[in-house]
């Protein structure tokens, strides 16, 4: 049955985008083999493709659907069921239904700053259409990572994502090459991460489930009920500390009915039992809530309107009035639009003799999206968004990806955890940016947040908010300065309003769990029965302790005074803090197992420390399952362990007048006693260094929140304390950086180094090889030599980068140019012999120049003498033509007697074969005709006593009927490699000798 109708409008349509690069067409055979003809989506494949080439794409994926497969026609409508294909060419984007060619050059970001010209080309076709039909298509947008090298596609599904569509990736695992699909998953908006034949299952169950949800709407039943979405917005709030319920319900529906479909769920009931069931999908509703996409100057002619004249003028009276120029980011995301205004401050003071000091304050409640703005690292399709000149200035190039660069920029920016509702806000800022936040929220939490901005603004100081928000509230407050670009500017006369009451720190705010602080009603029916469960459990259960996946005490069972005890100093809930001697290290090791999934109950005896004695205890630490309002708690239980043998006491409370076996026994046991709380001890040391070394790693992360928390801290106390803990910690980042610059400069020394050997170890490689060595570059113009080459060809050293036309040769070879760009060009090697005018011979081999990452650098031409060997094979053919054409029978046999060669007339002559001669023992021919112990004895003088015989008369069968009377003549055979060989001729036609 197929999913949608396939004559629904167009507005109804779901649209998959599948984009994939190298290594991505089997991916697409598997996903097209394994899709269903009928699901009702039309489909749209962009690859990387050579420019100008006609693509083959629809021939190959054909036979693997039952879908039409077609190549993209300009203006033409999608139609469901249907495959497309797009070249990138002309980078193609969806616009009202259709796939149309964009030609139009984009805006530069800031127009007044002189900037270079812009790249040309859609480098990245993947994120261009990605980014057209998530704004076309909304949620009905379907994005699909496969197979491929670099980054494109990594911006497009964020903004799919962020307008409520789906993305999926293709298991790196699976990929030919990963770079894409790892690049999209490592930005956390990736939906599911499948291997291609999985895919068409989760897709057709995703179109399923929305359109059931389509199909409730147009019953008019409600999308989900106030109640249930405010009990799902409480168990957010209880497990993230975040309040959801200020923003708008749209909103919050939109995204709720995106994770059910995700989840396949279409009651919103049944998806709140989900919840409670599964705490990890609150923490993935919680990210669904969250806006985190954002790009390099959005909305360009707003930074225009701010740089041109508002933002130099309010630098200028910082630098006048030596105050610091301050400025908050609110909802930064991953930090693009706080770093562009860092850029755009930074151009501002290009040539500016006094600079003041800046200070950017980027915030935001999604930590995933802080520590990748702290990173950054962006993709390589920024640059479409960013002139060439910011690129190379701001930026480096790392592996398809872009870092910035400057520690100017970088160091200007501070991010922070924070949420502006709720946390304290900051103080005396110059500017505040919070673009495209009020649209989410609701009318009462927008009269607060602007409250909040006014606080924080200086007089006179700018706000700038995004293109759909407006100043309805707080009109007083703000005078409109760009009503075009959304920009205001405290009222003249403006007095800073109070300070909206904030609920308080949200990352350390988590509210106490109900299941645990719920009590009966004195007087209620169930009272008598939980009383008498409550004593019961206190007389037999063990003590213990309920903590959460903090390692937070948040329930305590019995008495545990001997087990656990408050640590000195500010009162803390810490469980490994409470722990006694001997038992923190295997309660550390128990809970860290129970928490990593390793086991859900974990159980081991240990000594515990009390009171100047050791008690063995059995601990037991117990994952929580039920019910579900205690899943994600761990229950420690302390089982106290009969001691078998009377209790040790301490050597004071023994009786003097024990006996000295008496005495023995007890060093025994005051020895045991100390091993074990040795023991002990060094356990807790292991667990208080692996403590530190997590404490000091969170530290380094934690290094910008500390800096927020000052000002948080600033708010309420004294200004300047907050910004001498930031110049301190600028010190410290100085001399890190100063640190780090020595250790690049001596690492680099030492490359340097060691290039020079490697350098001088390959000229004096060439140089003693004698080996006349050529190399050529791409354009065939010289790059090196060796010094043999230049008796072939007129080179010098300065001819470096000439030409290899503009040179002599003293070849009688005239395509050597010719050859050399075949073989760049074919990457054929060649090889031919060449002579020189002087008549010497030399072997040419020309070969492609390969880097070490496999890169055509030129090409190679090396020149081998062979003189001595042309003279050597033109010797051994004179000398076979000589032996082939007397007519006796002649043999060539080694210092083994082994025959080497024979002449045809040995062939003529007797009945054998060259396979059944050459190689063997002149002995073991014609079954040993030739085996005569005289003959033997003669030929084996021949060559240590360089010796001949003539006339050795032999009776040999050569196929007459009466054996043939031979006449042999031996004698040593001279050759030019050191070597001798023996000559044996043979004689027939001689008549017998007289009597």
């Amino acid at each position: 049955m197929p999913l949608s109708n396939t004559h629904s409008p167009a507005d109804a349509l779901p649209v998959v985008g599948i984009g994939g690069s190298a290594g991505s067409l089997q991916p697409l055979r598997s996903f097209l083999a394994n899709l269903p003809a009928d699901t009702g989506a039309a489909y749209v494949i962009v690859t990387h493709h050579p420019s100008g080439e006609r693509s083959l794409l629809p021939e190959i994926l054909g036979p693997q659907t039952a879908m039409p497969v077609q190549m993209v026609a300009e203006g033409e409508t999608l139609l469901p069921n249907r495959v497309y294909v797009a070249l990138p060419d002309d980078g193609w984007i969806f616009y009202r239904g259709q796939l149309v060619r964009s030609r139009k050059p984009q805006e530069h970001p800031v127009t007044h700053l002189p900037v270079a010209v812009r790249r040309s080309g859609p480098p990245h076709s993947i994120d261009a259409f990605f980014r057209s039909l998530a704004e076309e298509a909304g949620h009905r947008a379907l994005a699909i990572v496969l197979s491929g090298t670099g980054s494109d596609g990594t911006l497009g599904i964020q903004v799919v994502k962020s307008l409520s569509g789906m993305v999926m990736a293709q298991d790196p695992d699976t990929a030919e090459f990963g770079d894409m699909p790892a690049n999209a998953i490592a930005t956390g908006q990736v939906d599911y991460v499948l291997p291609p034949t999985d895919m068409p299952a989760t897709l057709t169950g995703y179109l399923r489930s929305q359109v059931h949800r389509q199909a409730a709407l147009s019953g008019h039943q409600p999308a989900i009920p106030p109640g249930l979405m405010s009990q799902i917005l409480s168990r957010v709030r209880h497990r993230t500390g975040h309040d959801f319920s200020g923003y708008k319900a749209s909103t919050l529906t939109r995204r709720l009915e995106r994770r059910m479909d995700l989840r396949q769920i279409p009651d919103p009931q049944a998806y709140l039992d989900y919840l409670q069931s599964h705490p990890e999908e609150v923490n993935l509703l919680f990210q669904e809530f969250l806006i985190s996409v954002t790009n390099f100057f959005r909305d360009p002619p707003v930074w225009t309107a701010l740089g041109k004249t508002l933002l130099p003028a309010m630098l200028q009276q910082a630098a006048r009035t030596g105050q610091e120029f301050r400025a908050w980011v609110a909802g930064c995301a991953t930090g693009e639009e706080a770093f562009t205004l860092a850029i755009l401050i930074r151009e501002c003071l290009i040539d500016w003799e006094q600079v003041p000091e800046v200070r950017i304050f980027a915030t935001d409640v999604d930590q995933a999206a802080i520590e990748a703005a702290r990173r950054g690292r962006y993709p390589a399709g920024i640059a479409q968004d960013l002139p060439e000149s910011y690129l190379r200035r701001y930026f480096s190039a790392e592996n398809d990806t872009y870092r910035i660069s400057r520690e100017e920029v970088r160091d200007m920016v501070v991010f922070a955890e924070h949420n502006a509702l709720q946390d304290p806000p900051f103080t005396g800022m110059d500017l505040v940016t919070c673009r495209n936040l009020l649209i989410y929220l609701e009318r009462d939490r927008q009269e607060r947040l602007l409250g909040v901005f006014r606080y924080a603004l200086r007089s006179h100081g700018l706000l700038l908010l995004g293109p759909s928000e407006s100043m309805d509230h707080q009109s007083e407050a703000f005078s409109v300065v760009d009503k075009e670009a959304r920009i205001y500017r405290v009222a003249e006369g403006s007095l800073a309003t109070r300070l909206p009451v904030m609920p308080g720190p949200s990352r350390f705010r988590r509210l106490p769990y109900e299941a645990l602080t719920e009590s009966p009603a004195v007087g209620s029916v169930d009272s008598l029965s939980h009383s008498v469960e409550r004593l019961i459990a206190l007389q037999f259960a063990p003590p213990a302790v309920v903590v959460n996946d903090r390692g937070e005490v948040v329930y305590v069972h019995g008495r545990i005074g001997k087990f656990l005890e408050p640590a000195s100093g500010p009162t803390r809930n810490r469980l490994l803090e409470m722990a006694r001697p001997g038992l923190r290290a295997p309660l550390s090791q128990a809970l860290q197992r129970a928490s990593g999934g390793d086991a859900d109950h974990v159980s081991r005896e240990v000594q515990v420390q009390t009171n100047g004695d050791t008690e063995p205890v059995r601990l037991e630490v117990q994952r929580i399952r039920m019910p579900t309002a205690l899943v994600g708690f761990y229950l420690v239980a302390f089982h106290p362990v009969p001691d078998a043998g009377p209790a040790s006491g301490s050597v004071e409370a023994r009786d003097p007048a024990t006996n000295i076996e008496g005495t023995v026994g007890d060093n025994g046991d005051t020895e045991a006693r100390l091993k074990r709380e040795l023991e002990a001890l060094r356990q807790d040391k292991q667990v208080a260094v692996e403590e530190m070394r997590a404490a000091n790693e969170e530290l380094q992360s934690m290094n910008e929140e500390l800096q927020s928390m000052n000002e948080e801290h600033q708010s309420m106390n004294e200004e300047h304390q907050s910004s001498n803990e930031e110049l301190e910690a600028a010190k410290e980042e100085v001399e890190s950086l100063n640190q780090e610059l020595r250790s690049v400069n001596a690492e680099l020394r030492n490359r340097v180094d060691n290039l020079t050997e490697v350098n001088d170890d390959l000229k004096n490689l060439l140089d003693s090889s004698h080996l006349a060595t050529l190399f050529l570059d791409e354009a065939l113009n010289i790059k090196r030599f060796t010094p043999a080459v230049q008796v072939l060809i007129a080179v010098r050293p300065t001819d470096i980068g000439r030409p290899l036309s503009e040179l002599t040769t003293k070849l009688r070879y005239d395509t050597l140019l010719a050859d050399a760009e075949a073989v760049l060009d074919t990457l054929v090697p060649k090889e031919v012999k060449v002579q020189t005018q002087s008549g010497h011979w030399y072997l040419l081999r020309i070969q492609p120049y390969r880097s070490t990452r496999n890169v055509i650098r030129g090409v190679v031409c090396t020149f081998q003498d062979i003189q001595v060997a042309q003279g050597v094979a033109r010797g051994e053919a004179f000398f076979r033509a000589v032996v082939d054409t007397v007519r006796e029978p002649l043999l060539v046999l080694d210092s083994d007697l082994r025959v080497v060669s024979a002449n045809d007339g040995f062939y003529r002559t007797f009945p054998l074969t060259p396979e059944a001669v050459e190689g063997n023992s002149l002995f073991d021919l014609a079954d040993g005709q030739w085996d005569n112990p005289e003959l033997r004895a003669c030929l084996l003088e021949v060559l240590p006593r360089q010796q001949a015989f003539c006339d050795f008369e032999l009776s040999v069968a050569v196929g007459d009927p009466e054996p043939a009377h031979l006449w042999l003549n031996a004698r040593r055979l001279e050759l030019e490699e050191g070597t001798a060989m023996i000559l044996l001729a043979m004689d027939r036609q001689r008549s017998a000798p007289e009597p």
